[in-house]
C-alpha cells in the first residue's frame, strides 16, 4: 500500500530556462572571443645563436606607444627593416637591444618583432 500526502504533487523538472542560460553564455563567449590567425613569433634564449662578426656593436631599438627610436634616430616601422639590413650588411650590427615603454601595448610589440624578423642573421634581446 503507498502512502502519499494529499496535497503533494509531483511535477517535472523545466529544462527550457537552463537550456536559455547555455544559449546566452554561448553567444557570450562566440562574441567576446577572436577568431583571427595569429603568426608566430620564434623566440630563443640569449646565445643560442653564434654570429662571425663578434666586433659588431649591437643597435638599440626603443619602443613606443607613438615612435620607433634607433640608436636615438626616430623612423618608421616600414623604413626600419631596411635600416637594419643595410646596418648588418656593412658589419656595423649583429644584434638589437628591443626596450619596450610602458606605453607601448602587445601588439606593438609582436608587429615590431616581425619586422626585426624579416633582418636576415639578426640577434634580438628584448628589455624592460
Amino acid at each position: 500500500m503507498r502512502l502519499e500526502s494529499p496535497g503533494y504533487v509531483r511535477r517535472q523538472i523545466s529544462v527550457t530556462s537552463l537550456i536559455d542560460v547555455i544559449f546566452l553564455l554561448l553567444l557570450f563567449f562566440m562574441l567576446s572571443s577572436t577568431f583571427s590567425k595569429f603568426a608566430d613569433v620564434e623566440l630563443s634564449a640569449t646565445g643560442s645563436r653564434s654570429t662571425g662578426a663578434q666586433t659588431a656593436v649591437p643597435a638599440f631599438l626603443k619602443l613606443s606607444a607613438n615612435r620607433i627610436l634607433l640608436n636615438g634616430v626616430e623612423f618608421e616601422k616600414n623604413a626600419l627593416a631596411g635600416e637594419l639590413e643595410r646596418l648588418t650588411v656593412d658589419s656595423r650590427i649583429n644584434a638589437v637591444i628591443l626596450s619596450v615603454a610602458p606605453t607601448a601595448n602587445a601588439q606593438q610589440l609582436v608587429d615590431m618583432l616581425l619586422v626585426l624578423r624579416k633582418v636576415p642573421d639578426l640577434n634580438v634581446q628584448i628589455v624592460k
